[in-house]
C-alpha cells in the first residue's frame, strides 16, 4: 500500500529487449522530490497525522506484527528474489502484474463516470495485453496513452465518503477504514486473485507487502526507516500525505466534479 494501494509509475530507463522496442523501462526506485521532503521538514501535513489514528495502540501492535514479517519472510525472499531475476525481468513482472490491475482501474474510472481514463485505460489493457506480451512490455505509453492509479478507495472519496480512521492491515501495512474496504472491492476484482490465491498475492505480487512493491518502493522504506525517530509516526504521515494528494488528484481528474469545483477534504476521525 504505502501504496500501496496502492499501480505501479514506471519511469525513465532502458534495458534489454525492451530497449530493442524503444519502450521505456521503470527505474528500480521511484524515489522522488516528496519522499527528499518527507525526510527534511517535520510539519509535512496539514492536520495532525495522529489525530486521525484513534486505535493508535492497535496499529503499533499491527506495525510490529508486520516489520516481523519483513524482517523474518519477506526480507529473505525479496534477496533471493533480486538475486535469481535480472534487473530485465523484475521489470517485465512490475509491467505485468500493473497490466492485470487495468481491468480493476477500468471499473473504477466507469463508476465515477470518466469516459475519457475508461477509453485510455481499455486502450492499454488490450494494446499491453496483446503486443505487449500479457503485459510483460509497456507499448501504450510510447503511443501517448499513459497508465493512471485509480480504485475503489478514490470511487467512495469521489462520491464523498470521508478517508475514516487510519488504519494498519495485518501483512498489507497502512490503509484508511475506507480504503480498506476499497482494496476488499478492488481484490474481487483482480484477475491475479482468482489466478493466484490471495495469500500468494499479498505476499508475491503486488499488494502492501508483494514483492514486485516491495522491489521499488525498499530504497524509500530504508530511508524513513533510518531517519525517523518514530518510524511508525513518519510511516504514517508519509502515507496520509501521499494519499490525501492521489484523492485530490483523482477528483480534479473527474470531469463531474470539476464542473461543480469541488475537492477532497480531509477531516480527524
Amino acid at each position: 500500500h504505502a501504496d500501496a494501494h496502492e499501480g505501479v509509475e514506471e519511469s525513465s530507463g532502458t534495458e534489454g529487449s525492451s530497449e530493442s522496442f524503444g519502450i521505456e523501462a521503470p527505474a528500480e526506485s521511484d524515489w522522488t522530490d516528496l519522499d527528499d521532503a518527507l525526510l527534511e521538514e517535520e510539519d509535512w501535513l496539514d492536520d495532525d497525522p495522529a489525530d486521525r489514528d484513534p486505535i493508535e495502540g492497535v496499529n503499533r501492535a499491527t506495525h510490529g506484527f508486520n516489520e516481523r514479517i519483513l524482517e523474518w519472510v519477506v526480507d529473505p525472499l525479496h534477496r533471493v528474489y533480486r538475486k535469481i531475476l535480472p534487473d530485465a525481468a523484475r521489470r517485465g513482472l512490475i509491467r505485468f502484474f500493473s497490466n492485470l490491475n487495468e481491468p480493476v482501474i477500468l471499473v473504477n474510472d466507469l463508476l465515477q463516470f470518466s469516459p475519457h481514463d475508461a477509453g485510455r485505460t481499455t486502450a492499454r489493457f488490450v494494446i499491453n495485453s496483446t503486443a505487449g506480451l500479457a503485459g510483460f512490455l509497456d507499448f501504450a505509453t510510447p503511443l501517448g496513452i499513459p497508465g493512471h492509479d485509480n480504485d475503489f478507495g478514490g470511487t467512495m472519496a469521489v462520491y464523498g465518503v470521508p478517508s475514516g480512521a487510519y488504519l494498519v492491515i495485518p501483512v498489507l501495512g497502512p490503509s484508511t477504514v475506507r480504503d480498506a474496504l476499497g482494496e476488499a472491492v478492488d481484490g474481487a476484482l483482480r484477475p491475479d486473485i482468482w489466478l493466484f490465491g490471495v495469500g500468494t498475492q499479498a505476499l508475491l505480487l503486488t499488494t502492501g507487502g508483494g514483492m514486485t512493491t516491495y522491489d521499488i518502493q525498499l530504497d524509500r522504506l530504508d530511508a524513513l526507516r533510518e531517519t525517523s525517530v518514530d518510524y511508525y509516526a513518519a510511516l504514517r504521515g508519509a502515507y496520509l500525505m501521499d494519499r490525501d494528494a492521489q484523492i485530490d488528484e483523482r477528483i480534479g481528474d473527474v470531469p463531474w466534479r470539476a464542473w461543480f469545483g469541488e475537492s477532497a477534504e480531509y477531516e480527524a476521525p
